[in-house]
């Protein structure tokens, strides 16, 4: 079992409406190298404006850093249609061509950014084939692609994302990045990755406070119970990657100042969590 750090967990503006980054990501990676992180999941945004000179620059200190760049994560639209669909799916074939250049071997997307049952058939048709088209480009590229469950794409429900697999059943290279948000109930959670289970190659972690949604450390939100979760897993026979998507005291728009040291501490005991609870007995 391999644990990624998400770089967007350092990123203050993950959620800004232009996601621009604060700082380049190459000046974060030796922080995240004296963290005791080895491997990344990389947010799309941290490479997208980058030219061919920065990419090579990012490569150098990814290699510096010793630092594997294992996945990346992109959040296409894939329900667009005529040019605007067009120019969408060259924006996925950059993202793309960066993660190959790079030597990424997990491409996870949002599969869409439409709730399922709000896509009519002919929307649903084209982002399934805009999803087809991707995978192909990389098996070209020996490159996995992992369908994130999340609220708001076509594997927001376990029936949508079973449907979505059937129909991407041709597709060798295709399987599910598991984030366990149904219903922020454990049980749940692990009934949906039963179900979805032969299909799971990478998993995203995160917990949080039900009373407001504030992020938190994995061993201290009540959203889930890791200590259920994480075994089950285990257990389950899985041994892909576990990411770390979010921890406590993460800088926002707000915060932009905040240590960041603090959020790589935070990041480190989850991980050492995740890596105490995954050795421990049944």
């Amino acid at each position: 079992m391999q644990i990624l750090l998400n770089t967007i967990l350092i990123e203050p503006n993950r959620w800004a409406p232009d996601k621009t980054p604060q700082r380049p990501l190459s000046e974060h990676l030796p922080d995240l190298q004296r963290a005791g992180f080895h491997a990344l999941e990389i947010w799309q945004y941290h490479v997208s404006t980058l030219d061919a000179r920065g990419l090579t620059n990012l490569s150098t200190h990814l290699n510096a850093c010793a630092l594997k760049p294992v996945a990346m994560g992109a959040y296409p639209f894939l329900h667009l249609d005529g040019p605007e669909g067009d120019e969408a799916m060259v924006h996925l074939g950059r993202t793309v061509a960066y993660a190959a250049h790079l030597q990424s071997e997990i491409f996870k997307i949002f599969p869409g950014r439409v709730a399922s049952q709000q896509l009519d058939a002919a929307a649903r048709a084209r982002s399934v084939e805009h999803v087809r088209l991707l995978a192909q480009q990389l098996a070209e590229r020996s490159m996995l692609l992992t369908l994130e469950t999340h609220a708001n794409t076509l594997c927001d429900t376990e029936e949508s994302t079973l449907q979505l697999l059937d129909e991407l059943s041709p597709c060798e290279n295709v399987g599910l990045c598991f984030q366990p948000y149904t219903e922020q109930d454990t049980d749940a959670a692990i009934r949906m990755y039963d179900a979805l289970r032969p299909h799971i190659r990478h998993v995203h972690l995160q917990n949080r406070l039900r009373d407001d949604g504030s992020v938190t450390l994995l061993e201290e939100g009540n959203w889930l119970d890791y200590r259920r979760l994480l075994p089950h897993i285990r257990d389950s026979g899985f041994d892909g990657p576990l990411c770390l998507e979010f921890t406590a005291d993460m800088a926002t728009p707000n915060t932009p100042n905040a240590d960041p040291s603090r959020v790589l501490e935070n990041a480190a005991r989850d991980r050492d969590f995740a890596l105490e609870v995954w050795s421990s007995q049944s």
